[in-house]
């Protein structure tokens, strides 16, 4: 097995789960596993929600609802991205609930569900001001009206997406929930009733925007990181990205290290290599940026970042080939102090933001899954 390795800590996952579910009272979770479960794996993290009673799974696109049905994961599935009018039918076969944005999509996916003698469930995606997918608020109640007149639909869901609510006390989320629940008010006034009404993602969960609704929809939360400036520290992180010293060498002053030349030792020193690069998602712009854990002592990247591997000066420290390298995660020092480098750490020095570390690291890392009411397993291509 490859001496990279991603951890999954289950028992990580279920706190955070336990977390969230503590600040949303009765509504029903949505958890979002798009993008392989934000690079924790999407068909094992997924079977593990659903045995701790999440109801319902959040994807992007068919094709990974796909990927979940093909693997035997038989609970609801929500895709959140309207879906191409070619994708209309599996979302049929697969028992899928989606979102639709506009009355044609709604259209494409009655004419579907009417040709097989099935019914569709959708949610209608209302966009209050993220511009991206879904319908204008003042053109909600006609909408709707269309879509009465369409067979073989269930209109079981209405939601709408938040553009700033990972930024503490937002005017515009405030503005963009404002305007959301008018449209609830507009279509209870008609008569109308959904089942889920929803539109709390993380940021909002932590700003408390989440008691209005039947549903929220936790993703980064899940994985144990908050947005900015919020309470995060009930959360622990569900994934660690460990390495070992592949070899050892002494480089002189003057000398450079790796493609570019972009560093050059000022002094003698040891430089690490580790079998970890950008093709595994550890970015090649986190060149002379980030830090690695070595005996719980960081170390600096040095040197352009490789597709498959990076330097690490470590000076005089008494490394050798086959210490454990930490690239996310904690570990000890020689005193039991424990170092951390997290998600927020590697976006800070990346310039993003945590959700594109995690879901960067590719399938080529092996992922192990480890918890306490589970048995360890290994999955090589997740």
């Amino acid at each position: 097995m490859r001496q990279t390795r991603a951890h999954i800590d289950l028992d990580a996952l279920d706190h955070n789960l336990h977390v969230v579910r503590s600040r949303t009272h009765k509504a029903e979770v949505l958890a979002m596993v798009k993008a392989n479960a934000y690079g924790h794996g999407l068909i094992p993290i997924s079977r593990h929600l659903l045995s701790r009673g999440v109801e319902h799974l959040g994807v992007a696109f068919v094709d990974e609802a796909r990927d979940l049905r093909q693997a035997g994961v038989t609970g609801s599935i929500i895709v959140m991205i309207p879906p191409h009018l070619h994708e209309v039918n599996d979302v049929v076969d697969l028992d899928l609930t989606t979102v639709v944005g506009d009355v044609a999509e709604a259209s494409a996916l009655s004419e579907a569900a009417r040709a097989k003698g099935q019914r569709a469930r959708i949610h209608v995606y209302v966009d209050t001001g993220m511009r991206r997918d879904g319908i204008r608020p003042e053109h909600i109640l006609d909408v709707l009206h269309e879509i009465d007149n369409l067979h073989g639909l269930d209109v079981e869901g209405l939601c709408t997406h938040f553009a700033t609510s990972d930024e503490p006390h937002s005017p515009f989320l405030q503005e963009q929930l404002s305007s959301f629940l008018s449209v609830v008010e507009s279509t209870r006034a008609q008569g109308r009733t959904f089942r889920h009404i929803h539109a709390a993602n993380t940021g909002a969960i932590w700003q408390n925007v989440a008691q209005d609704f039947t549903l929220v929809r936790p993703g980064m939360s899940l994985y144990g990181y908050a947005s900015p400036g919020a309470d995060a520290q009930p959360l622990r992180p569900v994934l660690s990205i460990t390495s070992q010293v592949l070899s050892l060498r002494t480089v002189w002053p003057g000398e450079s290290v790796s493609y570019g030349r972009r560093w050059i030792s000022p002094t003698q020193t040891t430089i690490a290599t580790i079998p970890i690069g950008y093709g595994d998602g550890y970015a090649r712009g986190l060149s002379g940026k980030a830090f690695v854990l070595i005996g719980g002592e960081r170390y600096p990247v040095v040197g352009t970042i490789c597709m498959d591997e990076c330097m690490v000066d470590v000076g005089n420290a008494p490394v050798a080939v086959g210490d454990t390298v930490v690239i996310l995660g904690m570990q000890p020092r020689p005193d039991g102090h424990l170092q951390s480098i997290d998600a927020t750490d590697i976006a800070e020095w990346g310039s993003t933001i945590p959700y594109e570390v995690t879901t960067a690291f590719s399938a080529r890392i092996p992922r192990l899954y480890s918890g306490s009411s589970s048995t360890s397993q290994e999955v090589g291509n997740v």
